[in-house]
């Protein structure tokens, strides 16, 4: 029955947050480790509403990592969020991301959440929460 034991996954990886270790029981529902698919990866510029007129799936993007803002990395716009959570304590709806504004005594423009996948990443450089930064090249 060994092979009812042994776990694949259904792509190629990384294993994070391992909580096993051999000899140690696992149990349904309860997760033992995370597995990262470094197949594809996403990032997510938050944009001011001001701007986003003019993004559109398949713009163009350009992103650094800030752990190494010396390469860069070619992305396209794969999505753009319709809603956030409002700051003003207004109707909150499960499921929407918070996008904190800059400033609190100043109205300025609610930010959005733009999704971008990146075209070739490099899987020993991108970090899931890692901070980057994403220039778009409307067209």
């Amino acid at each position: 029955h060994l092979e009812m034991a042994t776990v694949r996954a259904p792509f190629d990886g990384r294993v994070i947050s391992l909580k096993t270790s051999v000899g140690q029981f696992a149990s349904a529902m309860r997760p033992i480790f995370t597995l990262i698919d470094t197949r594809h990866w996403y990032v997510i510029a938050n944009f001011r509403e001001t701007d986003l007129k003019n993004i559109r799936s398949g713009t163009p993007a350009t992103i650094r990592l800030m752990s190494d803002s010396g390469k860069t990395f070619e992305g396209k716009v794969d999505s753009i969020g319709y809603g956030v959570l409002p700051d003003d304590g207004g109707l909150v709806l499960g499921g929407l991301p918070k996008v904190s504004r800059s400033i609190n005594w100043v109205r300025v423009a609610q930010r959005f959440p733009v999704k971008i996948m990146v075209d070739k990443p490099d899987p020993e450089m991108f970090r899931i929460g890692a901070s980057a930064v994403a220039n778009l090249e409307p067209q």
